[in-house]
């Protein structure tokens, strides 16, 4: 049966000419059945949108605010070499681990 097959198809012979005859009918096709799209048709599929939640918003100014500021406070670097300086400066462990809890959490989010 398979030998069948390939006899039949060995024996068929394309010529150039129906080649360009195929390509021609096929060029007059597409050049008539343009599809013009249809404007008040609405689309099936919808524009992306984006939308900020209200804790993203205030994240958002808060950096914003926070690159804006400049990034040393001399007035706060001098009380603090102050009271260094005079040994008075002092850091509760409790206050430490809590700022250090806080700042991971701040890094985390923004």
């Amino acid at each position: 049966m398979l030998s069948c097959y390939r006899r039949k198809v060995s024996d068929m012979n394309i010529t150039t000419n129906q080649v360009q005859n195929i390509l021609k009918i096929y060029g007059q096709q597409t050049k008539t059945n343009k599809v013009q799209p249809k404007n008040d048709v609405p689309s099936p599929f919808k524009a992306d949108q984006v939308t900020i939640s209200a804790d993203s918003r205030v994240k958002q100014k808060a950096v914003a605010a926070a690159k804006a500021a400049s990034e040393v406070r001399q007035e706060k670097v001098d009380e603090l070499r102050q009271a260094i300086a005079a040994g008075t400066y002092t850091v509760s462990n409790d206050e430490v681990a809590e700022k250090m809890i806080y700042r991971s959490l701040v890094d985390k989010l923004v």
